[in-house]
């Protein structure tokens, strides 16, 4: 397919020309439309007005967008354009993010939602709004489409995603003020991380690559993020997962979390430093069902694996997960239920980190007892999350690998590869689980057969074979 071209990312040089985007424009626009309203609360839901098209059901993104230029005046300027810059588009933008939030297993009574809110419609109404904006809309398209089940318009937000990211990678060249080039930068981390969402997982570590060295440069320019008097040669872990930059949290989960399941180095030396308001204070922690503090150990554990001059003993990481307890009352959900499920899924990660400390780590072999007793009880606790009432999923991409590695009897294997194999429940995981199924396919046919042990490289010799990195 073409890529897009100029300021618009949805404009195809061989497709669509200025001739159709004008007949397209012409036939939205049919119906005069209303006048705009005096004020946002005077707006109307865009669900709300004429011969909506529901959001409920699978749509291409063009489509929507051409009926929503629709309901706006006509101007002689780009009409994407128009329609961007409408209060409106703000209206929507908050609509699907709430039903985004929905979607959150977890639900804490605090403020994290209008934190959430707020982060978004901060980055709508900078100086570099309109980039912002595009980069929402596609976002959007993206989640929705996950939500309600329809795949087939994947590949085309992928390709814009790849046009907008190669043209703020042009404007990233050019001389601006300090505070524009920041927003840049940003912005194409955002857009670069939204293609991980659509694409195959040994095609991530290449775009973490692409990313580093800007995420390097929007985190040490900000003294909230980096202050001075932190470790210049280390990234605070704690404050990026701690702060309001999505798409800097996101890039670390999704660094972190890929060392573990690929077998590579971290993109960054972090430094792990756990403090007291690191577990209370991460809105993405609920997201992602990633307690903060057990992020930082599995950076730990990373650095520790690879040798990194600066890496924790882990014989100290040991001692940390083995002396771990859940604190009552550390967190107020809407439902009581979720408290429960909460220490569930903090133990799963607390079980699931000793066993990766034991097999990357020490080469324990997946035999070991205390090993098997851990798998054992990870696969219990996770199947208590998965029974809970709610309209959520809760990532356990990190959990359901490391039993897969170590599972020696049918039974487990086939509820690790159930698990990991269901697109509908790893939608918004930090990788589709989907991808690493034919790697444990090819450890427990191969080195793992029969119930045999295995270690930490059985399994990167299977990752290796079955899913070679795009680096």
């Amino acid at each position: 397919m073409p890529e897009p071209e100029g300021d618009n990312p949805f404009a195809y040089s061989n497709e669509i020309d200025s001739r159709e985007a004008s007949e397209c424009h012409s036939s939205a626009t049919a119906t005069k439309a209303p006048p705009p309203p005096n004020n946002l609360h005077q707006l109307p839901s865009i669900s709300a007005r004429p011969k909506p098209l529901p959001t409920d059901n699978p749509l291409v993104c063009y489509q929507k967008l051409a009926y929503l230029c629709g309901q706006i005046p006509c101007s002689p300027s780009d009409p994407l354009k128009a329609f961007l810059s409408n209060p409106s588009f703000d209206v929507y933008i908050l609509a699907q993010h709430d039903r985004l939030v929905k979607q959150w297993y977890f639900k804490p009574v605090d403020n994290h939602k209008k934190v959430f809110q707020r982060g978004v419609m901060s980055r709508l109404q900078g100086s570099m709004a309109t980039s912002a904006r595009w980069i929402a809309l596609i976002g959007m398209s993206i989640c929705e489409a996950f939500i309600i089940g329809d795949s087939s318009q994947i590949q085309v937000y992928n390709l814009w995603l790849k046009g907008f990211e190669r043209r703020l990678g042009r404007e990233l060249l050019h001389d601006t003020t300090s505070r524009e080039i920041q927003e840049r930068r940003s912005d194409w981390i955002h857009v670069s991380l939204l293609q991980t969402l659509t694409i195959h997982a040994s095609y991530i570590y290449q775009i973490l690559q692409s990313i580093a060295p800007t995420f390097l440069q929007v985190v040490f320019s900000d003294p909230h993020l980096w202050p001075n008097d932190y470790n210049p040669t280390h990234v605070p872990l704690s404050s990026i997962l701690c702060s309001e930059a999505h798409e800097l949290a996101y890039f670390a989960l999704i660094d972190c979390s890929c060392a573990m399941a690929l077998g590579v180095p971290q993109q960054l030396e972090y430094d792990t430093t756990i403090y007291p308001w690191s577990s209370s204070s991460s809105l993405h922690q609920w997201v992602h069902g990633s307690p903060t503090e057990f992020q930082l150990v599995l950076a730990d554990i990373n650095a520790c694996r690879d040798k990194s001059p600066n890496a924790r003993d882990w014989k100290d990481i040991e001692h940390w997960l083995l002396a771990w307890q859940s604190r009552s009352g550390e967190h107020v959900f809407t439902e009581s239920w979720m408290t429960v499920a909460w220490y569930a899924v903090q133990e799963s990660w607390r079980l699931a980190l000793l066993v990766y400390l034991y097999l990357a780590v020490c080469n324990v072999s997946s035999d070991n007892p205390q090993i098997q007793s851990y798998i054992k009880q990870i696969l219990q606790v996770v199947g208590t999350v998965k029974k809970q009432e709610s309209s959520g999923e809760v990532s356990f991409l990190i959990q359901y690998l490391i039993a897969g590695i170590c599972a020696r009897n049918e039974t487990h294997r086939r509820l690790v590869r159930s698990a990991l194999a269901n697109n509908n429940e790893t939608t918004f995981w930090i990788m589709r689980g989907s991808d690493l199924v034919p790697v444990l396919d090819h450890l427990w046919h191969g080195a793992a057969a029969y119930g045999s042990p295995v270690k930490w490289n059985d399994y990167l010799h299977s990752r290796t074979t079955v899913l070679p990195l795009s680096i």
